[in-house]
């Protein structure tokens, strides 16, 4: 009786679609789960961007040497070039209840697709297992704390200098893995229990909640500081070594790569937009948040430096350190819940998407999020955490390259070919006009290879000469080379 009403289920909602590129997950949305206001997306925003690694993210510009306004500015100008695109993206899931693989289909093909949205699903889970890190820091810092051991452990590392994002983390090791997969195991949960066919009501209404409490946590670490500390503007934190425009530009190309996941994937989270207007309004919160809470980062660490001697940018180990038990436990508390979110909604909740278009007869959405997961937990870059340069260079940078380009593709399609407007019917036909060569567009692919493999020709010893610079700033590079190459080779193909 079930497998019966399973299948005429089916039927109603797929035909005349083809059943092997289609699941009901990925249909468009109907217009009655598109609830999402501007104010809604603006929550969602101020939970994925206010947290630990918002009020750490000016300080790995100031390690890499660049004057703390100057680190500040690179940030604010790289989440607007980020926003551009991201609100182009989230055009078409807002107008269509689309989510972005099968946006994606549009410009790279029905079976072309899978290769932008496992290159965006994997590095998703390397977000979420940085994310997931850093919630079970806080936990493990909650209970050295409350059991009276932080002193013990955490103190002698300060004074040696050595303390860092590690600190708290393995301090207990039995402690850290078992919170570790006590999250992992809340999150597949939280996410199970918000399905689509329902319009994620439990996302829109848990963001709702968590982002004011996000605000605050990390306003309450800088307004204490400030006031324990007297205001004292003495002196502003010096660069930590000479001065490079390379850097600077590096690190400019490090925050466009910081969301560019997002950029791609927003139509996951819009596709339940109002209209266009919500979702608009909504995310131009993201490069306010930089410089507002970067500006609290530097100056509340500042503050905090009379007292504990030592520059601590990881704001839970400052907050351990330095507050009162009672604003400690709600601004650890907050950031947990603001840690728990932006995982689930940028880390977790897109790669289920990704992995479910590979094979969408037989892979859900909720499949894909569990295979996300053990490719997240396989990547362990958590790791890249240790220093500034591992974390711009070696995360950032590494990945932000790939991105840009399929970035530049999707955007140089959307605006310029598609001008805005795409047949949703062919998105889930075979042999459509989506299916461009055998499934494939050949310019997608070809732009994609031939970008990537100029500027990470560096990595592998291939040398660039004065054009290395372009391999610096790859997010950006990338972005603007591959919309050029895409545009002349779809021309040259004589495709649309």
């Amino acid at each position: 009786m079930e497998n019966n009403k399973q299948s005429n289920e089916k039927e109603k909602l797929i035909p005349p679609y083809n059943s092997t590129i289609t699941n009901s997950d990925i249909l468009p949305v109907k217009r009655n789960l598109k609830r999402w206001g501007a104010l809604d997306f603006g929550m969602i925003w101020i939970v994925m961007s206010v947290g630990v690694l918002t009020w750490e993210y000016p300080w790995f510009g100031i390690f890499l040497g660049l004057p703390w306004g100057v680190a500040l500015l690179m940030e604010f100008l790289g989440n607007v070039i980020t926003l551009v695109p991201m609100i182009i993206q989230s055009h078409a899931g807002a107008k269509y209840g689309l989510a972005e693989p099968q946006v994606t289909r549009t410009r790279w093909g029905i079976w072309g697709a899978q290769l932008p949205s496992l290159v965006r699903a994997v590095i998703g889970t390397g977000w979420w297992g940085i994310q997931l890190f850093i919630f079970t820091e806080i936990v493990a810092g909650i209970y050295l704390y409350l059991s009276g051991n932080l002193g013990r452990i955490v103190m002698p590392l300060i004074k040696s200098g050595s303390a860092n994002s590690y600190t708290i983390s393995l301090a207990d090791p039995t402690l850290f893995w078992s919170v570790f997969v006590g999250v992992l195991v809340a999150e597949l949960a939280f996410l199970y229990f918000s399905p689509i066919k329902k319009g994620q009501d439990t996302l829109r209404k848990f963001s709702l909640i968590v982002g004011p409490l996000s605000i605050l946590s990390l306003t309450a670490i800088f307004l204490y500081e400030g006031f324990r500390d007297g205001w004292n503007f003495g002196s502003l934190p010096p660069a930590f070594g000479p001065f490079s425009p390379i850097a600077a530009l590096s690190f400019l190309a490090g925050n466009t790569a910081n969301w560019l996941t997002m950029a791609i994937s927003m139509p996951d989270l819009v596709r339940f937009s109002k209209s266009q207007k919500s979702q608009i309004y909504g995310q131009l919160v993201l490069p306010v948040t930089y410089i507002v809470f970067g500006a609290m980062s530097v100056l509340g660490t500042l503050f905090a430096y009379n007292l504990v001697h030592s520059t601590i940018i990881d704001p839970v180990l400052l907050s351990l350190l330095t507050l009162p038990a009672p604003l400690l436990m709600f601004v650890l508390l907050s950031l947990l819940l603001e840690t728990f979110g932006v995982n689930t909604l940028a880390n977790l909740l897109p790669p289920g998407y990704d992995i479910s278009n590979i094979f969408p007869k037989k892979i859900t959405w909720f499949r894909g999020v569990l295979i996300a997961t053990a490719v997240g937990l396989a990547l362990g870059a958590w790791s890249f955490l240790g220093s500034a340069y591992n974390f711009v260079d070696n995360w950032l940078l590494a990945y932000g390259t790939a991105l840009g380009v399929i970035v530049g593709i999707n955007i140089a399609d959307y605006v310029f070919l598609k001008k805005f407007s795409l047949d949703v019917d062919a998105i889930f036909t075979k042999n459509s006009k989506y299916w461009y060569w055998k499934g494939i567009n050949p310019a997608s692919m070809i732009t994609f290879g031939v970008v990537s493999a100029f500027l990470y020709a560096p990595v592998f010893g291939v040398k660039l000469g004065p054009l290395e610079v372009l391999s610096e700033v790859g997010p950006i590079s990338g972005l603007l080379m591959g919309m050029a190459l895409y545009l002349l080779l779809m021309r040259l193909f004589k495709l649309r």
